[in-house]
């Protein structure tokens, strides 16, 4: 038995089996999409972070102002 031979493929066929240019469109949206929810991601993840060390920082600071300074009119500052 010889091996059949193989087929000649014709210049249409060649353009036709690859994605073309609708694939690439495709593709490029796909990486375009993907860098923005990425960078909108990392935005996101910073100001929650961020937020966490204000209020931090701000709660220390309270307590910090609860030692000096009264939390009513007429109360006495805690020694």
């Amino acid at each position: 038995m010889s091996p059949s031979p193989i087929p000649e493929i014709s210049e249409d066929a060649a353009r036709s089996i690859g994605p073309g240019f609708v694939g690439f469109v495709a593709t490029a949206a796909l990486v375009i999409v993907t860098i923005f929810i990425i960078r909108d991601m990392t935005r996101r993840i910073r100001r929650v972070r961020y937020q966490g060390e204000a209020e931090a920082r701000q709660q220390e600071l309270v307590e910090r102002g609860k030692d000096i300074q009264p939390d009513e009119p007429g109360d006495k500052p805690a020694h």
